[in-house]
């Protein structure tokens, strides 16, 4: 009873920290809109109202959430067994490259079917590229966090290589050609560019989250995450554990970026990613690396991100913005014993006030 209440005081703890990073981060950044001249108030408003105003604001607000579900969960997956993937930007790149090319294979392919294959593929292929750090990290005892930085430079080269040459469709863009009708994932609403991509974003969030808390690999990760050694004292064998870590992390990865193709540009297109691999890093940071914590995460860096394109085209204020607080809030999930000492502070005046009206 008392590892349960343990549990659960700590679940606790870590959301309220990541709540109130999250308002550390939107004050900091309202004292950057008050400088710039802006009234933040009235931005966070307009935000606010621009990403969950309505119905068709909150389809956008999913819509752009959908990419950093993906990539934060991917980020999450690998933060359990205590590894640092920062290469999702370069698996979301193989993954679209993989799916654009794979797209474009075999038009004549039932849709059921064709589509289950383009998404496996950009898995896999991500997943094979995500485990190359996992390899190096076990075999030669590599610096997984430079690797990881490493191979995003490698992957987004090589994919602008191939979209600039051999795979180049278009004299006037650096565009793949467009990928078979039976490869796109269909919007769920018509008129809005909402993509059934969500869906599998939310299957993605379950399944790994099952994974985690009820099988024996979910067990063994958080096992080699909590500490390496005693894990392998225990028989785990953590080698393993790591590469296929690597493996399952760079392949959401890669859903992702298989996601950018199939459900919004149907073809691979230079730079189409925004810096979906890094703003999951934040998206998994807020979530506190709960798996099941990232849907919501995601939905709220979506609605951010979702407000802040509506107050851009309202007030002209710039996207830069969006990215500090994103920054804030990494910056912030990084100094536990910061937000500590402000949940503390807080619960403290609460007693306080409880205490004094009894």
């Amino acid at each position: 009873m008392s590892k349960i209440l343990s549990a659960a005081k700590n679940r606790y703890k870590k959301a309220a920290e990541a709540v109130a990073a999250l308002f550390l981060a939107l004050a900091v950044g309202g004292i950057f809109f008050m400088v710039s001249g802006y009234n933040p108030f009235q931005v966070y408003w307009l935000i606010l109202k621009g990403a969950f105003g309505s119905g068709k604001s909150f389809l956008t607000t999913l819509h752009y959430a959908t990419p950093l579900i993906l990539s934060g969960l991917a980020f999450t997956v690998a933060k359990q067994a205590n590894i640092m993937n920062l290469g999702g930007e370069g698996q979301i790149y193989v993954g679209a490259m993989t799916a654009a090319v794979v797209g474009t294979f075999f038009p004549q392919l039932p849709k059921i079917l064709y589509v289950p294959l383009v998404l496996l593929t950009a898995f896999a292929a991500s997943g094979l590229y995500g485990g190359i750090a996992g390899f190096l990290d076990v075999k030669f005892g590599s610096n997984i966090v430079i690797v990881t930085i490493m191979l995003n430079y490698i992957a987004q080269n090589f994919c602008g290589y191939l979209v600039a040459f051999p795979l180049r469709a278009d004299e006037s863009a650096l565009q793949t050609e467009m990928i078979s009708s039976n490869a796109v994932i269909g919007r769920i609403f018509s008129g809005h560019q909402l993509s059934g991509v969500f869906i599998l974003a939310v299957l993605a969030v379950a399944v790994i989250a099952f994974i985690m808390k009820y099988t024996k690999f979910g067990f063994h990760m958080r096992t080699v995450g909590f500490n390496r050694m005693a894990a392998e004292t225990a028989g785990i064998n953590y080698k393993r554990i790591t590469i296929v870590t690597m493996f399952l992390s760079a392949g959401i990865a890669g859903l992702c970026g298989a996601g950018q193709i199939m459900g919004v540009h149907y073809r691979f297109i230079d730079n189409f990613s925004s810096g979906y691999g890094f703003e999951g890093i934040a998206v998994a940071a807020l979530a506190a690396n709960n798996p099941a914590a990232v849907l919501i995460s995601g939905i709220l860096f979506g609605g951010i991100k979702a407000g802040a394109m509506s107050v851009n085209r309202i007030a002209n204020i710039p996207m830069d913005y969006i990215f500090i607080i994103q920054a804030l809030v990494i910056v912030f999930i990084a100094a536990p014993r910061l937000i500590s000492q402000m949940v503390e502070a807080v619960s403290g005046i609460f007693k306080k006030r409880r205490r004094a009206a009894s």
